[in-house]
């Protein structure tokens, strides 16, 4: 069983080997076809996901979220503690890879065992949208992932009551600087948005943090400059934008399209290729606009020429 995942979705892919209770391995190429992932099925039910969950993945997660030092044997974290990582991992993986419209899969049928997960697709599918929802309404909540937080005065802090603080909220006490905003921090945390800003919000109520409002919206602004065809000034706000926000993966994607409008293609592919690397989740989406600015780029030297 094998296709282009044009024709049809990873997850259409996933519900029907499990409604046939299949065993064996899928292979999944995408955007970028030197990175194949694989995902292993018994009886229908994902078992493991490589390499983005495997034991090395697991290992490299717990020495960047500090929970283990660079010589610890992994061991020295609990199992539950490791196996929910492995999950997260592997549910961010099959996200990234639910998205993918460019590329194959290829399924070899064949005897497996059962692993360290036990997933269906279609209750992989539920929790996804549910994530999703969270995830909007937290975006509403944190004006858009933009919103900064800050430290509450030491006498606010001290008379909010006990909380026993995870190994998360330390690294995101330790990012906040009252500049950065809550997609920067997840972006230097490299951890999903949504976690952040649940933590974020979390200590806020706790009293240790303040979450103020974005000192200014240059990525809304310049939206309506794009929509009104003002592309230099949307242009010059977004360009303002990334240097003091690098990691805003929305300003980027819109910077590309501001230089597009004003004619800069290889100024639009360079903003693109920024948003890939800040949201790979969206790199298929990221690489059609990149090789339409590239085919346009051409196509504007061939006439001039």
């Amino acid at each position: 069983m094998h296709g282009p995942l044009h024709e049809i979705s990873l997850i259409e892919v996933l519900q029907l080997l499990e409604r046939g209770r299949r065993s064996g391995v899928v292979r999944v190429v995408g955007p970028d076809d030197g990175a194949p992932r694989t995902i292993t099925l018994h009886r229908g039910l994902i078992t493991a996901v490589e390499p983005d969950a495997n034991d090395a993945a697991v290992q490299q997660a717990l020495r960047r979220r500090f929970l283990i030092g660079a010589d610890d044997p992994v061991g020295e974290v609990s199992l539950s503690v490791r196996e929910e990582l492995r999950g997260r991992l592997a549910r961010n993986a099959v996200e990234m890879m639910m998205r993918w419209n460019r590329g194959r899969f290829d399924f070899a049928e064949g005897d497996t065992a059962a692993g360290p997960l036990s997933w269906s697709a279609d209750a992989l599918v539920m929790a996804l949208i549910g994530d999703e929802s969270i995830r909007v309404e937290l975006a509403s909540q944190l004006s858009d992932w933009h919103a900064v937080p800050r430290f509450a005065p030491a006498g606010v802090i001290a008379a909010g009551g006990a909380l026993s603080l995870t190994a998360v909220d330390w690294r995101i006490l330790d990012a906040v600087d009252g500049l950065r905003d809550i997609a920067a921090i997840a972006a230097t945390l490299d951890e999903p948005l949504e976690m952040v800003g649940m933590h974020v919000t979390e200590l806020a109520r706790a009293a240790i943090l303040q979450i103020d409002s974005p000192p200014e919206n240059a990525t809304l602004e310049a939206h309506q400059a794009l929509e009104a065809g003002e592309y230099d000034a949307a242009a010059g706000r977004l360009r303002g934008r990334v240097e003091r926000a690098p990691h805003d993966a929305e300003a980027w994607r819109a910077l590309g399209l501001a230089e597009v409008g004003a004619g800069r293609f290889e100024a639009a592919i360079e903003a693109w290729t920024v948003w890939r690397q800040a949201a790979p989740e969206r790199a298929a989406e990221a690489d059609s606009l990149i090789q339409a600015a590239r085919t346009m780029m051409e196509a504007l030297l061939e006439h001039r020429e």
